[in-house]
């Protein structure tokens, strides 16, 4: 997208490109998607109005970010590693607090025994995760030793797992129990008792020519985490709200995963960027 310039008699409605659902059962796409809403609304004084379109046909997640830089799509949101971060510009805040890497397995409901008979990551390692073949969850489960089926289409993965093609299906906190709401999910559950932990924040990104963006995504970000308003936003979006309160996790297994592929410029020293368990 052309930078648009702004000045102070004139503020030019932008338009902003971003892709579609990928899934129609894919709910945590209007998590993002109100959250970039409440973003452009709090900085249209400064900025202008923005009128979000989505492109006609949703893209993997490797072809979303590339159409950064090719001007299909303007912002496209994803977990980070350093590929990522050297090929497209992250807005360095955590859009969920960094609870995207908490993740919790889907399972079907009557492999429950089987499941809380599991104590240790040696035990989980045996069994297959479904994942996307794009994602860097799939990255760190291989890093880590855990046996990953890599999946292209979303819809896929819940289809697989129903049909015993993989064991298990870890999805992040902020996106399991929305997506358990889908047609075809009722043999299926989130099983509590596990907990897979490793660091992978999820942040927008928008092309390395994109400043006016960056900046302007930055600065409504970064208003948000000072207000309280971002993870007012994460506790109460009818996305992410179910995974309150966190004391519930607190009797679950924690298994710990290095994440290799984390870039150093990870904001860990910004307490107030994350949510703790």
């Amino acid at each position: 997208m052309a930078s648009i310039e702004v000045t102070s008699t004139t503020l030019a409605t932008q338009r902003v490109r971003l892709q579609p659902r990928p899934s129609k059962y894919s709910s945590s796409y209007y998590y993002y998607y109100d959250l970039l809403e409440l973003v452009f609304r709090n900085t249209e004084a400064e900025y202008g109005k923005v009128i979000l379109e989505t492109i006609p046909s949703p893209l993997s997640q490797s072809r979303g970010l590339n159409s950064l830089n090719s001007g299909l799509i303007d912002i496209t949101w994803a977990g980070t590693n350093l590929e990522r971060e050297q090929h497209f510009t992250p807005i360095r805040i955590p859009l969920i607090g960094g609870l995207l890497g908490m993740r919790v397995p889907v399972i079907k409901k009557a492999r429950l025994a089987e499941f809380r008979g599991i104590s240790t990551a040696a035990q989980l390692k045996k069994l297959t995760a479904c994942q996307g073949s794009q994602w860097p969850d799939s990255d760190i489960l291989e890093a880590n030793g855990y046996k990953v089926e890599r999946i292209i289409m979303f819809d896929l993965m819940y289809s697989m797992l129903n049909h015993d093609r993989c064991d298990y299906f870890p999805r992040g906190l902020n996106e399991v129990f929305a997506e358990l709401e889908g047609p075809d999910r009722q043999g299926l559950m989130a099983y509590e008792g596990i907990l897979l932990r490793y660091s992978l924040p999820m942040y927008f990104f928008v092309s390395k020519d994109n400043r006016q963006l960056e900046k302007r995504l930055a600065q409504g970000l970064e208003a948000m985490v000072e207000s309280g308003e971002l993870h007012q936003f994460i506790s109460h979006h009818s996305v992410t709200r179910s995974m309150f309160p966190l004391s519930r996790y607190h009797q679950s297994q924690i298994f710990d995963l290095i994440n290799p592929i984390l870039p150093a410029s990870t904001p860990f020293e910004r307490p107030e960027l994350w949510i703790k368990l």
